[in-house]
């Protein structure tokens, strides 16, 4: 019998923590519980996605691969066939997570409100589906029995998307008091599985950093506060209270992982950072512009029309109504995103965007590809494509400011058996602070955001690693990106890396000695991912559509 420690590794996710604010907070002696890390473990910043959005970044937190092979490149997806572009579900995701990799190689595992598990894959332990379960209505924890146990012990399993419909229809006050109750909610649910189910490798995910700073990082930004006084005084705090009450329960947690029998890592980062924004940027109106994409002769009254539906709308979330409508299935009218698709004269047009907004993405109206193609596939559409790609360096902000930073073709970003799934063109928006937006009847091309709201993610997010003798302490790494982080965890369990992965273990946190004791194992040939073959595009459930608005995913 073997006399070696039981390898374990405990995580917990800050979706949206920049060290842009924890280590100002931590000068001021506040997050103690991250503090703590720093001085006892090995941190830095970690490189997210490209783009840096929720969706690719922890899709490759999982899977520790690149969105070429995990699939995964916005919130929604491609369908051969169809102008519709449905909300991606766990399905959607091409490669092995590191909870199935741990699970099948008979550990132990609980995984927790970590986003893009939903509907949640069997494991075995637990496994609570996190962003894009649509309320607690939905089957989001298996096996189904783990949430009989866990509703008589707590009462009920928060689903993860409630704070954000509350900061999409109520005021800040009531938002926040939602955020912080479903906190304490997943911190004793994660703590109880934590001790009862004995896993070897945890994991959870705290999103309401990224809530808040979505909401409210204008009013802690200093030169957006002095130039909005009024609006910025009683909330510049209210971000900073988020992340020391998620501090708190990373700090139960860490309590609770130093008391585990075995070598335990507890382990922490976030999906991406946090910035301003600065500016919109109307893509379908720069295409219609331009000529690319073209309108049909009745648009501007069906965008009245959309004007219309999108004040009643806000209406009905302000006064709750919406909510309710959502809970009897009745829905609340046709999105913008139906009624912009049907402005548009696809007969004519060669290029669109996102109808839905939030996306920084041109896609060509390829023939085969999209139902009524214009674009030939070859040698027109490399020429359309090159065309976009040059004129969209181009843009400007009236006052001269660039707006657009890199432009990629897909090929270009990404590489792996997903590609093919990738958007034809994906820009990159300078210093990710410029929101991209659908509306091709908007008077402007771009325009400054002077609300402030909502701010966007920056391409550097956090990583903090604890535990002796494994990691290295008081130790700064820069360089590490996402996808090293879940190979990372699975070499921390004593396992071996299948050649599909692209992250890599990040030696330099880890004692040499340890590492020397505990090489880098390798295998061939285990996984094998095959391009993914799509259908025509399905419903979306409009109460997820609600929380992708709510996030500013979506308009």
């Amino acid at each position: 019998m073997s006399s070696s420690p039981r390898q374990r590794v405990v995580f917990v996710g800050i979706d949206g923590a920049t060290w842009e604010i924890i280590e100002p907070m931590v000068s001021e002696g506040k997050l103690p519980n991250l503090a703590a890390m720093m001085r006892q473990g090995a941190y830095g910043p970690l490189t997210s996605t490209m783009p840096p959005n929720s969706s690719l970044a922890w899709a490759s937190f999982q899977t520790g691969v690149h969105p070429g092979k995990h699939g995964v490149f916005f919130f929604r997806e491609q369908h051969p066939g169809s102008y519709e572009r449905p909300v991606i579900q766990f399905s959607s995701i091409q490669a092995p997570t590191i909870w199935k990799t741990a699970s099948d190689a008979g550990l132990k595992v609980a995984s927790c409100w970590v986003p893009l598990t939903y509907p949640p894959e069997e494991l075995n332990g637990i496994n609570i589906g996190g962003l894009l379960t649509p309320d607690e209505r939905a089957d989001f924890v298996t096996p189904i029995e783990k949430r009989h146990e866990l509703e008589e012990r707590h009462g009920r399993v928060p689903s993860d998307n409630e704070p954000e419909l509350l900061f999409h229809t109520a005021g800040e006050e009531e938002a926040l008091a939602s955020l912080l109750k479903v906190t304490e909610e997943m911190t004793e649910i994660g703590l109880d599985l934590l001790q009862r189910e004995d896993p070897d490798l945890f994991g959870l995910v705290f999103r309401g950093v990224d809530l808040a700073s979505h909401q409210s990082w204008c009013f802690q930004d200093r030169e957006w506060a002095a130039a909005n006084p009024a609006a910025s005084a009683s909330r510049k705090k209210l971000l900073a209270s988020v992340y020391e009450a998620v501090d708190a329960s990373l700090g139960r947690f860490r309590d609770a992982a130093q008391q585990l029998d075995g070598e335990v890592v507890f382990a922490c980062c976030s999906d991406h950072g946090f910035g301003s924004i600065t500016h919109r940027f109307y893509i379908n109106r720069w295409l219609e512009e331009n000529g690319w994409l073209v309108l049909k002769p009745d648009a501007k009254r069906q965008g009245w029309r959309m004007l219309l539906q999108r004040k009643w709308q806000g209406l009905l979330r302000r006064t709750g109504i919406a909510r309710k409508r959502m809970e009897d299935g009745k829905g609340i009218g046709a999105s913008p995103e139906t009624l912009i698709r049907d402005m548009i004269d696809w007969s004519k047009t060669k290029a669109y965007s996102s109808f839905s907004g939030g996306e920084d993405i041109v896609l060509i109206n390829l023939k085969g590809r999209e139902p009524e193609g214009t674009v030939e596939p070859g040698e027109e559409y490399e020429s359309v494509r090159t065309e976009i790609i040059e004129r969209l360096k181009q843009v400007r902000a009236e006052d001269g400011t660039s707006i657009i930073a890199r432009v990629f073709r897909r090929g270009e970003l990404w590489e792996g058996p997903q590609v093919h799934l990738a958007p034809d063109i994906q820009y990159i928006t300078r210093d990710t602070a410029v929101n991209s937006c659908a509306d091709p009847l908007h008077p402007r091309v771009v325009e400054p955001a002077v609300e402030g709201r909502p701010a966007m993610h920056r391409l550097q997010g956090v990583y903090l690693l604890e535990g002796s003798p494994a990691i290295q302490s008081n130790v700064r790494v820069a360089g590490p990106q996402i996808a090293d982080m879940g190979a990372t965890l699975l070499h921390l369990l004593g396992l071996p890396l299948d050649d599909h992965l692209d992250g890599k273990v990040m030696e330099e946190c880890l004692d040499p000695q340890w590492l020397a004791e505990h090489p880098i194992q390798t295998r061939t040939g285990v996984v094998e991912l095959k391009p993914r073959v799509q259908g025509t595009a399905g419903k979306d459930d409009e109460r997820l559509i609600e929380t992708m608005r709510a996030l500013g995913y979506m308009e």
